[in-house]
């Protein structure tokens, strides 16, 4: 089965982004796969970290300590993984809904990370989680049954039901 991602409407679960003025790929909505919470290391600048701290309830000194690798040039440093992801990803065993603990406040390397169909990270989210692909074309293709579940559950991320 394929989907030409070019044709949905937003609140369908897939979306168009504009790359420049001419040029249009289709994007996904952020699946919550956490490929990209395993992949990278964030770097966080002392604000962020002071944020996550406080939000944390814990003091800054605290929260480097346990929770960011100092070894990052400069003032900053970067987000700890435990077990190979993001410390603050709750990792869902099934992949399906992973959440992460800090969203309110997660770092601009996190809010700024756009999801969508070419992204590699977001590609092998689709494929190990989902068993869809995206092929030459931009379309994603799979089983008439996978392609199903998928899309009932970005319905269910965009409405929270």
């Amino acid at each position: 089965l394929l989907m030409d991602t070019s044709t949905k409407a937003p609140g369908d679960g897939v979306t168009e982004s504009r790359y420049g003025s001419e040029q249009k790929e289709p994007s996904l909505e952020c699946f919550r796969c956490g490929v990209c919470c395993i992949k990278y290391q964030v770097p966080l600048n002392p604000a962020e970290s002071q944020r996550i701290a406080d939000y944390l309830g814990l003091t800054l000194e605290t929260f480097l300590d346990r929770f960011a690798d100092r070894r990052w040039p400069g003032q900053g440093s970067l987000l700890c993984h435990l077990d190979g992801a993001c410390a603050f990803l709750d990792y869902d065993p099934n992949g399906k809904l992973n959440n992460c603990r800090i969203q309110p406040v997660k770092p601009a390397a996190c809010r700024d990370w756009k999801p969508g169909l070419h992204p590699p990270e977001c590609r092998e989210g689709l494929s190990r989680h989902w068993q869809l692909s995206v092929n030459s074309s931009g379309q994603l293709e799979g089983s008439e049954e996978k392609f199903s579940e998928f899309l009932s559950f970005l319905k269910s991320l965009a409405t929270g039901k």
